[in-house]
């Protein structure tokens, strides 16, 4: 990353931003709050540029979703250089924090920048499809969060039907499952015409899909969450991402633990590929022939498991990078 001469850390809340502008050469730090929405941003513009050009400094603030959307939609369209982290590395990162504001966390994250800024990716606005998608795929997951919960407040509604008359409320949880139901078949329909109406999304998912244990909703999220496979630059650090790169635990020569994976990660994705490498192994195709070896060796069943996830992640890329449908080889 170029040098910087202005770190400017950004607190995002739903009405407001928290800017803080951290200068190393003088140690200065100045602080101003706006509004959350165009009129702020411009504001806030106009605050740093009565003091700095907007080409020395780097803007970072903490990945808040939909909130801090139309903030990163200003600074791309003004070209200013920008980073979004994740809450959990700013935080991690900055050691023993006592006490919390808006102001503070400001403070935090453009010291963050300052102290990282060798090591930060700029960020860069998905294409609007790809935001769509992920939208819609967070409105598929929480429509399946819904339909769990009353799928089990109706099994334990129906333990007690033979001794109490609830019969109005398991006939609201069945209405209400079916109309949810729908709705999931309805965003299954959504995602699927997102592969027919762009060109771009339609060959990737074709290329996807070629790869044995990946379907719609594998595809869909990967294309989602990789950003069109543009935000990560191999498949080991969206392995890192979603939580199944093995890890070694040892210090000197008294602790020897397990290699393990880490439980933080994107743990819908890491589902979806639990149960695409479960399907591979319960039919006849080389991952089963693969986890049978590797059973057979003396491995534990999930380490293999997580073998098989992680041979669907870099095949994905591999597709992807090579532009060519996955040809199956011996593994």
């Amino acid at each position: 990353m170029m040098k910087k001469q202005v770190f400017i850390g950004i607190d995002v809340s739903k009405v407001t931003i928290d800017v803080s502008l951290f200068i190393p050469a003088t140690q200065k730090l100045l602080h101003q709050q706006f509004s959350n929405k165009m009129s702020g941003f411009k504001q806030m513009l106009s605050w740093i540029e009565k003091q700095y050009s907007l080409t020395d400094c780097l803007f970072c603030m903490e990945d808040t979703g939909l909130y801090s959307y139309h903030l990163c939609y200003f600074l791309s369209s003004i070209q200013a250089h920008y980073v979004v982290e994740s809450a959990y590395r700013i935080k991690h990162s900055m050691g023993i924090v006592r006490g919390k504001s808006d102001k503070a966390d400001s403070a935090m994250v453009a010291t963050y920048a300052y102290r990282h800024a060798d090591t930060l990716t700029l960020h860069q606005l998905p294409a609007s499809k790809l935001m769509e998608l992920k939208l819609l795929l967070t409105h598929r997951n929480r429509l399946l969060k819904q339909k769990n919960r009353l799928s089990c407040a109706l099994y334990e509604l129906k333990g007690v039907e033979s001794l109490l008359d609830v019969s109005f409320i398991i006939a609201a949880h069945k209405a209400q499952i079916k109309a949810i139901k729908e709705q999931i078949k309805q965003a299954n329909t959504q995602i699927k015409g997102f592969f027919k109406e762009d060109k771009q999304l339609a060959e990737q998912y074709k290329l996807l899909s070629s790869v044995p244990g990946v379907g719609l909703l594998i595809a869909a999220h990967m294309l989602a969450y990789s950003e069109g496979f543009t935000k990560f630059s191999s498949w080991r650090k969206f392995a890192c991402y979603v939580g199944t790169a093995p890890f070694p635990k040892q210090s000197g020569t008294s602790i020897k633990g397990r290699t393990k994976v880490s439980a933080i990660g994107n743990r819908r994705l890491k589902g979806l590929l639990s149960m695409g490498a479960v399907n591979m192994i319960r039919t006849d195709t080389e991952y089963r022939r693969f986890y049978k070896r590797r059973i057979k060796e003396g491995k534990h069943h999930m380490v293999v498991l997580n073998t098989i996830r992680n041979k669907l992640i870099s095949r994905m890329f591999a597709v992807i990078r090579r532009q060519t449908p996955y040809v199956a080889l011996q593994i």
